[in-house]
C-alpha cells in the first residue's frame, strides 16, 4: 500500500510526488498521457515560485529561460495599456518544465505511471483503492491533482458542474495554443482582446513564442474550424492579426473545449485536491502555474503531518482550506471579477483607458495577481 496516491501528472502534482518522497513517503503518480507533452496554458512563472523550483532541480540561469517584467494589454480596436510588472517571472513551456519535473520525480524514486487512466476512486475502511486501466492501486491517501477537466468531475459529480446562471460569463470557453517562431521580445508578456476571448503571448525557451487563447464556445459554433475562428474573431485585434500570421512550430494547434472556470470544491468526496482541479484559476489572475506549484507546498506539510499521525483528517482539511483561501481566495476572486470584463469588445477597451488614467490602480491589480515568495 502506497502513503499517497496522486492523480494527475501536471505541475501541482509532480511536485507533491517530489516532495513527499524526499520526506520518505512513498508516492504513486498516475499519469493519462506519456511525457512529454503540450498542455493549453500560458507558460509564465512569476519570481515567487522559482526558489521552490530551483530547490526542486529547476534552475532558470541553466535552461537560460527569458526574464519577462513587462505587460501589454490591448483592447480589439487596438487600445494598449503598457506597464512594467514590479515582480516579473520567467517564462517556461509545459512541455519542457513537465518532462524536467518528471525525470526528477523518477530520480526521487516516485512510482509514476503514465499512459494510466483513473475511472474510479473508493474509501475503504484502511484507506483508499483508485481504479486504473493499468490495474487498482491501494493507498493511505488520495490527492486529486488532475487539472480542467477531467472524467473524474462526472464521476465524482463535482458541484462546479451544475448550472448557475450568476457565472455564465465563466463557463464553456475553449483554449487553444500554438508555438510560434517570430519577432517578439523576451521580457514582454502580452494579453490581447476580441470580441469573446483573449489571448496571452510570451517568450518560452529556445526562442519558442507561446500563444494562448482562450474564445467562449459560441464563437467556435458560429463557424466550422478554429481556423475560421481566428479569422473571423481574432484577426480582428491588430496585434493578434500580425502574430496569426507567424510560423507555427507545430502543425496542429493543442486544444481544449468546454472549459469552465467557475468555483470547484477543495475537498471533494473526502480527497484533496490541488492546482485546477481544486479551483479552476482564471488566466487572468496571472499566476496559474505558480498557484498549482504553491498548492502543492500547502498540502505537502499537512499530509506529513497526517501520516505521521501529528494531524487528524478533519485538522487537515481545515488546515488546508484555511491556507488555500488565504493565500488565494483574493487573487481567484479579482481574477474571475477582471475575466468576466475581458473578452467584451466596448467594456475592454473602456477599462484599458481608464487604467492607463489610474497608474496606481493598475499596479495595484497587477501586484494582486502575484503573491510572496514561497
Amino acid at each position: 500500500m502506497k502513503d499517497v496516491i496522486i492523480i494527475g501528472g501536471g505541475l501541482g502534482g509532480l511536485s507533491l510526488s517530489i516532495q513527499l518522497q524526499r520526506k520518505g513517503m512513498s508516492c504513486v503518480l498516475l499519469e493519462q498521457k506519456t511525457y512529454p507533452f503540450h498542455r493549453v496554458c500560458g507558460e509564465y512563472i512569476s519570481y515567487e515560485a522559482w526558489p521552490f523550483l530551483t530547490s526542486l532541480g529547476v534552475d532558470p540561469d541553466q535552461y537560460q529561460l527569458p526574464k519577462i517584467n513587462k505587460l501589454r494589454v490591448s483592447s480589439n480596436n487596438g487600445d494598449v495599456l503598457e506597464k512594467t510588472m514590479p515582480q516579473g517571472g520567467r517564462g517556461i513551456s509545459r512541455y519542457f518544465l513537465d518532462n524536467l519535473l518528471y525525470e526528477i520525480a523518477l530520480k526521487e524514486g516516485v512510482d509514476v505511471r503514465t499512459s494510466c487512466k483513473v475511472n474510479a476512486v473508493y474509501q475503504e475502511i484502511t484507506g483508499w483503492e483508485v481504479h486504473t486501466t493499468s490495474g487498482n492501486i491501494k493507498g493511505r491517501t488520495v490527492v486529486g491533482a488532475f487539472g480542467k477537466r477531467s472524467s473524474l468531475d462526472k464521476f465524482f459529480e463535482r458541484n462546479y458542474l451544475k448550472k448557475n446562471l450568476s457565472n455564465s460569463r465563466l463557463k464553456n470557453f475553449v483554449g487553444v495554443k500554438y508555438h510560434l517562431e517570430g519577432d517578439f521580445p523576451n521580457d514582454v508578456i502580452e494579453l490581447h482582446n476580441y470580441s469573446g476571448g483573449y489571448c496571452g503571448i510570451s517568450k518560452v525557451e529556445n526562442d519558442k513564442i507561446c500563444m494562448c487563447y482562450l474564445s467562449r464556445g459560441q464563437n467556435l459554433k458560429k463557424v466550422r474550424t478554429l481556423k475560421e475562428m481566428e479569422s473571423a474573431y481574432l484577426s480582428k485585434n491588430p496585434f493578434l492579426r500580425k502574430y496569426l500570421e507567424f510560423d507555427r512550430a507545430w502543425d496542429k494547434p493543442v486544444s481544449i473545449a468546454k472549459i469552465d472556470f467557475s468555483s470547484k470544491n477543495l475537498i471533494e468526496s473526502n480527497i484533496p485536491m490541488i492546482g485546477d482541479a481544486a479551483g479552476l484559476i482564471a488566466p487572468l489572475c496571472g499566476n496559474g502555474m505558480s498557484m498549482s506549484l504553491q498548492s502543492s507546498v500547502m498540502l505537502a506539510d499537512l499530509l506529513l503531518d497526517y501520516l505521521n499521525d501529528n494531524l487528524s483528517w478533519d485538522e487537515l482539511v481545515e488546515h488546508y482550506k484555511s491556507e488555500w483561501k488565504k493565500t488565494f481566495g483574493k487573487r481567484l476572486f479579482i481574477g474571475r471579477s477582471i475575466q468576466k470584463v475581458f473578452g467584451e469588445e466596448y467594456s475592454t477597451s473602456i477599462m484599458i483607458n481608464l487604467l492607463k488614467r489610474m497608474p496606481k490602480v493598475t499596479d495595484k491589480l497587477i501586484s494582486s495577481t502575484h503573491g510572496e515568495i514561497f
